[in-house]
């Protein structure tokens, strides 16, 4: 008897389903899981602000959409920067450049709501014109981000005599963080701003004159006279270094300065000169003469580098120019920007033993018919390596690939850059000029997209398209 219960216990035992035997296995059945896709197939959308920037024009430039914390939740919040267009373009005009801020506030779900009383204090903000670039920091020392612009009246007016230059003049502008949201703080001398950056407590500005202020203690002081060189087109505070793009003496390049003085250069030789008639003189007959330099063995009009970045000990720039749409550039000819189209190109450089030195970096796939004003540094595979995103325009009007508001994404891999295949991403559904970048919106780790129009002649309308996985895998 006891020989006939063991024999029924180890029964049960193997009925119920003790022990990993092969028929269990089999029993169950495969499981087949779809792959997730890279991004969400419906965006979240931001509503159009009409509201607020259509009380200063219908169809502004959106210039910025800034992502920054304002609130508690995981999703990143987003302030925008529109600024209107010249009523009369190539006339002389002495009024403001219209413009309008706006803030996008989170609700922790996936949703926004505009709300520029909680964050600005009042309804109807501006930063005081059109802002041309901007950098982010922390200011006041608070733990929130602070935004120093470059800012100016460039908006199409007339821009061929020093009568008609000193009206695009306008104030450096800061968006300070306080305890709800920020202040516009005007500051400093009128300028043709153009460039900027934030390093610790002090926003440094670059126009027709350079300009610094240094936080302490609330006070605003003036040190300017501490940093005399600062270049419009470009610059990048590199630790103890300021580095500079500059043209001068028929050349076009960068300059190393440490202690105000320069100790390092690097620069291109102009090939000849041609006349040419810029955007904003369309029409009128005023010509300027104009550099041309060669670049890869090809000649392009006044190349310059306009952008920098910095990658742990390597500096990334681009270098902007155009080239001309049929022919060739022929010494002394006339020209009109119209008959050009713009190319962008990166070129890398490192600070060995105090002085500036090129480095030989690779592309592959490098698309330089790409038109861009910024670009990104960040690691968006997460692999490690700061990727460069450049922001590219897509343009309707161009005979270029276009891409539909999605970025031109460059992934590193050591010494080199490739350029990933985007051609599956979502794109901005509405049929306009458009932008975009890579930003973790909702915190997951991984880089979601962000697109927008470039002029709101259509609509004003954001998508972000939040993603899944890294956008290698």
């Amino acid at each position: 008897m006891k020989f006939i219960s063991l024999f029924f216990s180890l029964f049960l035992l193997i009925g119920c389903g003790g022990g990993n035997s092969n028929s269990d296995q089999i029993l169950v059945p495969p499981q087949n899981v779809a792959p997730q896709p890279l991004f969400n197939e419906v965006p979240i959308k931001l509503d159009d602000a009409i509201s607020i920037y259509g009380q200063a024009c219908p169809d502004p430039s959106f210039q910025f959409l800034i992502p920054v914390k304002i609130n508690a939740d995981n999703f990143v919040d987003f302030i925008a920067h529109f600024w209107c267009d010249s009523d009369n373009p190539a006339a002389i005009d002495d009024k403001p450049t219209e413009d309008a801020l706006v803030a996008y506030l989170s609700d922790g779900l996936g949703g926004y709501s505009i709300d520029n009383q909680n964050v600005f204090g009042i309804e109807m903000p501006k930063l005081g014109g059109a802002s041309r670039k901007y950098s982010r920091g922390d200011i006041n020392n608070d733990g929130k981000d602070d935004f120093a612009f470059a800012m100016n009246w460039e908006d199409g007016r007339a821009a061929f005599d020093r009568e008609s230059t000193a009206t695009n003049y306008t104030e450096p502008t800061i968006l300070l963080s306080n305890s709800d949201g920020y202040e516009v703080i005007r500051i400093g001398k009128p300028d043709w701003g153009h460039s900027v950056r934030v390093k610790d407590n002090k926003a440094f500005f670059a126009g027709h004159n350079a300009q610094t202020f240094q936080l302490n203690d609330s006070v605003w002081i003036n040190v300017s006279e501490q940093f005399p060189e600062l270049s419009f087109a470009s610059f990048l505070i590199y630790d103890d270094f300021i580095i500079n793009s500059v043209r001068k003496n028929d050349q076009q390049g960068l300059e190393l300065i440490k202690n105000n003085q320069i100790i390092s250069s690097l620069m291109t030789q102009e090939v000849f000169k041609v006349n040419f008639e810029s955007w904003n003189n369309k029409g009128t007959g005023n010509y300027s003469e104009l550099g041309v330099y060669n670049f890869g063995g090809e000649n392009y009009f006044h190349g310059m580098t306009s952008e920098m970045c910095r990658q742990d000990d390597l500096i990334v720039a681009t270098i902007n120019a155009s080239k001309l749409q049929e022919g060739e550039i022929i010494e002394g000819g006339f020209y009109s920007e119209t008959d050009t189209v713009p190319i962008v190109m990166f070129a890398f450089y490192a600070i060995e033993n105090e002085a500036l030195v090129k480095k030989d970096i690779e592309i592959i796939g490098e698309e330089i018919e790409h038109n861009f004003n910024f670009f990104d540094c960040v690691d968006v595979n997460e692999d490690g390596q700061k990727d460069l995103v450049a922001q590219v325009f897509s343009q309707q009007w161009t005979e270029q690939d276009n891409n539909l508001g999605v970025p031109e994404v460059y992934i590193r891999n050591g010494d080199s850059f490739s350029n990933i295949d985007t051609s599956a991403w979502p794109t901005f559904s509405i049929d306009i000029d458009s932008q975009g970048y890579l930003y973790d919106v909702d915190s997951s780790g991984t880089h979601d997209l962000v697109m927008f129009p470039l002029k709101v002649n259509t609509s004003g309308a954001i998508e972000i398209y939040l993603s899944n996985k890294s956008i290698t895998d």
